[in-house]
């Protein structure tokens, strides 16, 4: 995405793609997520060195941002418990990294990973 957020400090702005990417390397670091599920196509991504479509939305709100995103989690985890952990992992990783506020994450598991598959 080409929208950046003002942090509100020394006009320092930072592009959604970076609040998604940090997202996504959050989510990856927590134990029981087999990863990102495969988000759709958008049409802006076509002329991006961008690759796979990723399953992470952020959006703006009065300088906060809320993020949603769609993950596929082990069958040997504790569901709610992963869940937990990407919105905490998240919410701390965004903040320090970037300075502005998080006031949502929604987190949907769009799938569960055997481990044969």
């Amino acid at each position: 995405m080409s929208k950046a957020v003002d942090t509100g400090t020394n006009s320092v702005k930072v592009s959604e793609g970076v609040i998604e990417k940090i997202t996504e390397i959050a989510i990856n670091s927590v134990d029981g997520v087999c990863g990102i599920a495969k988000g759709k196509f958008r049409f802006d991504q076509l002329f991006t060195k961008a690759g796979q479509p990723s399953s992470v939305t952020v959006k703006v709100n009065d300088g906060a941002v809320e993020i949603f995103t769609e993950v596929n989690v082990s069958a040997s985890c504790k569901v709610k418990s992963a869940a937990e952990k990407i919105q905490q992992r998240v919410k701390e990783d965004v903040q320090s990294m970037t300075g502005i506020a998080v006031t949502k994450i929604n987190v949907f598991v769009k799938g569960i990973v055997f481990d044969n598959e």
